[in-house]
């Protein structure tokens, strides 16, 4: 009879060869693989039998000289199989707070609002995806590209990890080995911050490469005629504050202020009344849970806070 760990071992093969060969109902999988650690931890075993594997293939179909008599490698019939009896000798890995991905899961992932996710896309390369953003990655040559085609993500490539470059509306940016940076896509421009390293950023609008620094900021406006419209510095701390779940203001206006938190809550705040607009703010408080924001605005400036079923209201006392 087989153990509970062999039939978690085929459940994880079953999603990995579901995936390989094309859609599949992504919310039943995310809901097996998070309902159990160690559904989690079968699979991440499995999908690295299916790179191994795939590698495997790959070199030997390269290899011109190989011996007569080779070892079989698993055809796709036995594949699930293979997956299924190697995914036990695999040493497992601790899972952190967050979610983790691994490419051979998908090519693409997306958070909802109020989300964060965590996706390790190769080896030394991860990305962190804020709220409600959406990427898509795929290998090319001997690196990797990533497009961002909504809201805002970290990529992080460490020394010795393989090229990669990151596409967001028409901008290219390569970010160099053991570099750290943020992008942002907005309606009108995006924003790159560049937190450890450098990146080379390239545009529709010019030729020219641009490098940018360490803690330096660069703004292209989407469909303009200029490559960068500003070079500036940045604060590290506020541009990765999301990373731990934190919102950090210095001096925004509470209009700008409620324009990002809005951003990670399902029942936006409102301004009812406009001379609030201006109120300037400052200080750190949690992405998803506004409680310490709105009760410093009641305590600090007097305001009103209304809360109904779809929204919450700010007005003068």
């Amino acid at each position: 009879m087989a153990s509970k760990q062999d039939r978690i071992d085929a459940e994880a093969a079953d999603w990995l060869a579901a995936i390989d060969c094309g859609p599949v109902d992504r919310q039943a999988f995310e809901q097996w693989r998070s309902s159990d650690p160690a559904h989690a931890l079968a699979f991440i075993r499995v999908s690295q039998i299916g790179r191994d594997l795939d590698s495997l293939r790959e070199t030997r179909l390269a290899d011109k000289t190989a011996p007569a008599k080779q070892e079989p490698v698993p055809t796709t019939a036995n594949r699930r199989r293979f997956l299924a009896l190697g995914a036990a000798g695999v040493v497992a890995v601790a899972l952190g707070g967050l979610g983790w991905t691994f490419a051979a899961a998908a090519h693409d992932a997306e958070t909802a609002v109020g989300e964060r996710r965590r996706i390790v896309i190769a080896s030394g390369i991860a990305i962190e995806l804020n709220t409600d953003s959406h990427v898509t990655w795929r290998q090319r040559d001997k690196g990797y590209e990533i497009d961002l085609l909504r809201g805002e993500m970290m990529l992080e490539r460490q020394p010795g990890s393989a090229p990669c470059t990151l596409n967001c509306e028409q901008s290219q940016i390569d970010l160099a080995a053991g570099g750290r940076l943020n992008a942002r896509s907005r309606p009108q421009e995006v924003e790159l911050s560049v937190l450890e390293g450098e990146a080379q950023l390239r545009t529709p609008a010019s030729n020219a490469i641009v490098r940018v620094a360490t803690l330096r900021k660069a703004r292209v406006a989407v469909g303009a005629p200029t490559a960068v419209s500003a070079i500036s510095p940045v604060e590290a701390g506020a541009v990765s504050a999301w990373q731990q779940g934190q919102l950090h203001f210095n001096g925004e206006s509470l209009e700008d202020a409620l324009a990002e938190y809005n951003r990670y809550l399902q029942h936006p705040i409102e301004i009812d009344d406009a001379s609030l607009r201006r109120i300037r703010l400052g200080g750190r408080f949690s992405a998803t849970d506004p409680a310490d924001f709105l009760r410093a605005l009641k305590q600090i400036y007097g305001v009103s806070v209304h809360v109904d079923s779809e929204r919450v209201r700010l007005t003068r006392t």
